[in-house]
Formats: structure tokens, sequence, C-alpha cells
């Protein structure tokens, strides 16, 4: 792994426990044990005869701040696009008293009047 893929790999990092500090400081706390966990894949014998540790994949398991529970990426980069829009979205996250999150019109009732 060469050092740029390194320095993204501590951003993807980084951008995922901010995320998760506020998830937990704010909301009700739900999550599974495997929450952050990334896993690189540098291919086999045949695809990295040269030892060049170049990344082919890229896994983070992420219940609460992704789509899905596992997302799968060609390359760091992807997985890098695809966290800071995840911590984006977590950080503008707001949360009811019971760690509930809100989402606008959330508590209104649109035929009340």
């Amino acid at each position: 792994m060469n050092a740029k893929d390194f320095e993204k790999l501590i951003t993807i990092r980084k951008l995922l426990k901010e995320a998760y500090d506020h998830y937990f400081e704010f909301s009700d706390g739900h999550c599974k044990m495997s929450e952050g966990h990334i896993s690189l894949s540098f291919g086999d014998y045949w695809k990295d005869k040269d030892c060049e540790c170049k990344i082919i994949g890229v896994e983070i398991y992420s219940y609460v701040l992704g789509p899905s529970r596992g997302h799968y990426f060609d390359n760091l980069d992807e997985a890098l696009e695809a966290v800071k829009e995840w911590h984006r979205n977590e950080m503008t996250a707001s949360y009811d008293e019971y760690g509930e999150p809100q989402t606008q019109g959330y508590l209104e009732n649109p035929d009340a009047n």
C-alpha cells in the first residue's frame, strides 16, 4: 500500500469515528457489534505477483451510517466518497429526547388544522 492509500484509509477511519461518536452521543445507540469494521483486499497470488499490495477491494461494515450493513468498493477513493457522505449526513442529523432521528416534518401532521 502506498502512502496516499494509507492517508485515505486514515481519513476514512477518522470520519467514521467522528460520525459514530456523534451517533452514540445523541441517538438511542442501536447498533451492531461490527460497526466500522474495514477490510482490504489485495488480491491473490496471480493478481499481486510483485507484492505491490495494490488494493482491489474495500469492505466497510456500517449498519448505523450506511444504507445497508455491508458496503463493498473497488478502491479507497470510492470508499472515501461514500464515507464522506455518511459523515455529512450523520453530522447534520438531529435526534429527539428519546434518541430517535428527526427528519423534516417528522412530528407534523400535514392534515391537522
